[in-house]
């Protein structure tokens, strides 16, 4: 099926996408393309996004946010900054890893960055995954490779539970716990990255995003091999501490695994002239929503 871009778009739609990409005024922006899209889209959703990385085209569907986003903005308007700061350390990465890739908007960003990169997009979601494999194909990317896995800190099978986008929630909120045979659930494989390395002959990885809602630390357990062998360069984290500080939480047990593994720590918006300022954790981490992680010199 042949899906509407913006150059077949009608002029209202054409408008809005102008709008949403050039206006340089930040503020409100989101909220706007959000109310008018149903008005100017004209009924059919699906349409073939180009973004700003690359100009890579991505298959979209206007009433998923997160989707929506990348057709209208070019980008993940939500997390740009975070995008910037990861094209920067893409640079000089050979293998990267995006751990809870969704829809693979990390991975074309490190590839637009470092082309001869091999860039493995992990994404557990069996139509997610699909739509990934379909943006490898119909852009050419032989060095993204997908894999249809959950990244967690065992191998086996891990149950998938969903989040319903339709109400415009966040369809990138999916996540996975441990099979307890509960009849009727969606299934999905798991593996460590330790095991994954050691299958694909992966020796090093220069440059791992992990997003995968609360599950970080699982992530993290299973790559105690690299980690111990300082196989891991440089993180990209979600952090997602407990309301009330103290109590145990995914951020607090991740930042303490990557500390005794002799990293450091900066905050995504120091990070976009070059030059992170880099630090021992900390209060300060509980003020950042993700956080970039290196090895100490």
């Amino acid at each position: 099926m042949q899906l509407k871009t913006v150059r077949d778009a009608g002029g209202a739609e054409r408008l809005l996408v102008a709008y949403a990409r050039r206006f340089p005024l930040r503020q409100g922006k989101f909220r706007t393309v959000n109310a008018l899209w149903p008005l100017v889209a004209g009924g059919d959703p699906l349409r073939m996004a180009q973004i700003s990385y690359g100009g890579f085209r991505m298959p979209c569907d206007l009433r998923e946010a997160l989707q929506r986003q990348y057709y209208f903005f070019g980008t993940y308007l939500l997390e740009e900054h975070l995008l910037e700061a990861w094209r920067g350390f893409s640079r000089d990465a050979s293998v990267v890893f995006d751990v809870g890739a969704n829809a693979g908007i990390y991975s074309l960003a490190a590839l637009d960055a470092q082309p001869r990169a091999q860039v493995h997009a992990f994404e557990p979601t069996p139509e997610i995954a699909a739509r990934v494999r379909h943006t490898a194909e119909i852009n050419g990317l032989a060095g993204l490779v997908v894999h249809e896995v959950a990244v967690s800190n065992y191998d086996g099978q891990a149950i998938l539970r969903t989040c319903d986008p339709a109400d415009g929630g966040n369809e990138g909120m999916n996540f996975i716990v441990r099979d307890r045979n509960e009849d009727g659930a969606l299934r999905v494989p798991a593996a460590r990255l330790d095991t994954v390395c050691a299958e694909r002959g992966i020796e090093r990885v220069d440059l791992v995003k992990i997003d995968v809602q609360g599950s970080e630390g699982d992530v993290l357990e299973g790559a105690a091999g690299l980690l111990a062998r300082g196989a891991i360069g440089v993180v990209f984290m979600e952090l997602n501490f407990a309301p009330e500080r103290g109590d145990a939480c995914p951020a607090t047990s991740s930042v303490k695994r990557l500390e005794a593994a002799g990293f450091e720590f900066a905050a995504p918006n120091t990070a976009l002239g070059g030059t992170p300022r880099w630090a021992a954790a900390g209060d300060w981490l509980h003020g950042c929503t993700d956080v970039i992680c290196r090895r100490r010199p």
